[in-house]
């Protein structure tokens, strides 16, 4: 959907700063990956593009996680106080 341009964006808010800065980063990466096929890049090399993408997706889904990133929700949201 997305390469044929079935993706309606509009009115899509992202509210929170992380997930919008993982999905700026996605972008590139997606990007990076596309040059790289037109390219005729090794695929070991158009990999590394591709698990950046992943390892973005994931902090935005929760599957990676970072103390810092814990730390925030934590101090953000008063947890076991």
């Amino acid at each position: 959907m997305v390469l044929e341009g079935d993706v309606q964006a509009e009115g899509t808010i992202v509210t929170n700063a992380g997930h919008f800065d993982s999905l700026q980063k996605i972008a590139i990466s997606v990007h990076e990956v596309r040059l790289g096929l037109d390219n005729n890049i090794p695929g070991d090399l158009i990999d590394l593009d591709i698990r950046r993408c992943l390892h973005f997706l994931g902090e935005i889904t929760g599957e990676i996680t970072h103390e810092d990133q814990l730390d925030y929700i934590f101090n953000k949201f008063c947890i076991g106080k």
